[in-house]
């Protein structure tokens, strides 16, 4: 199993299931270009439920009907994400260079981890000395599998597993940003997801554990402005380290996805930071089904992750 690219070939569109906090499933037809809108064809949730057999099963008739392949997007806690240099190896020796890279920063034995890795974009006039850098993404081979056969039980066979920061650099790279790099910034219940995208690969990913939507009975005022404060530093942060390692690289500023409620996220964040923040409006990379509830922010939101995956270019 791997972890697909952007760019496909051969299927008509792809069916993504995220299920963290549930399960929401979308089937997007592929757009040729990033010129037109990936149709959503179809879409479902079964809210809170647990992954099991038998919620996959309802899934399966809920989505039935299309044939596009089925991508699976797995949660936070299920794979670590590593920077790195880039070895000077031959191809076929990559995987064997990582795992004795990660040896030390997995708490499990590398050779049970299933790899995956993409290199980081270089920039209009990098440095021909500088060690070329990668992003890798190491998952326990043992629960991949026991995801794989689960999936299989359910009639509902994996393609592929996809991860929350490349769904995220696909819908980043869907914003025309007439090749700037572009970051995105997605709010979930359990972080802030930061993506740098750079001619549509992966630049920096930063993800900001601090909860924003859930308010303590006993929080002040005070105590809820600092949340926000702190995570408009983290992005402050990941963008000046952009413009230190990056300086020639063109910026396009920062967009805020919808959120899954209206927390005035956008509105405090462009209080707080010193480059332009937009509001990113799906309906421009996205045509929804008509009458769809996927017309409400709020609903984009909680198929934000399912929608990134299914996004990818039919040529």
């Amino acid at each position: 199993m791997s972890f697909k690219r952007l760019w496909s070939s051969g299927p008509d569109g792809w069916t993504a299931l995220d299920c963290q906090g549930g399960i929401y499933g979308v089937s997007v037809k592929s757009p040729r270009t990033f010129d037109e809108r990936a149709v959503v064809v179809k879409h479902a949730a079964i809210p809170g439920v647990s992954l099991d057999q038998a919620s996959l099963a309802q899934m399966d008739k809920l989505m039935h009907g299309h044939g596009f392949p089925l991508v699976h997007v797995l949660a936070h806690k299920e794979y670590q994400m590593f920077l790195v240099d880039k070895a000077a190896v031959r191809a076929e020796e990559m995987e064997s260079s990582l795992r004795w890279s990660l040896t030390p920063l997995l708490d499990y034995p590398a050779a049970d981890a299933n790899l995956s890795w993409m290199e980081v974009p270089q920039t209009p006039t990098v440095n021909a000395n500088r060690t070329a850098q990668m992003y890798v993404i190491a998952a326990r081979r043992e629960v991949m599998n026991q995801r794989a056969d689960l999936f299989e039980r359910a009639h509902m066979p994996v393609n592929a597993l996809d991860i929350r920061e490349t769904g995220q650099r696909n819908i980043s790279a869907a914003i025309k940003a007439q090749d700037a790099a572009v970051c995105l910034i997605y709010a979930e219940p359990t972080g802030v997801q930061l993506t740098v995208t750079y001619k549509g690969e992966l630049f920096l990913e930063r993800y900001i554990r601090e909860t924003l939507f859930a308010k303590e009975d006993d929080a002040s005022e005070a105590a809820e402005v600092k949340k926000f404060d702190r995570v408009a530093l983290e992005v402050q942060r990941s963008i000046d380290f952009v413009h230190r390692n990056a300086a020639s690289m063109p910026f396009n500023g920062i967009f805020v996805a919808p959120t899954q409620s209206d927390i005035g996220l956008l509105e405090k964040l462009q209080a707080r930071l010193l480059n332009e923040v937009r509001a990113l409006d799906l309906s421009h990379i996205f045509e929804w089904p008509e009458g769809s509830d996927l017309h409400k922010p709020e609903v984009q939101a909680l198929y934000f992750n399912a929608l990134g995956a299914a996004l990818r270019l039919k040529e």
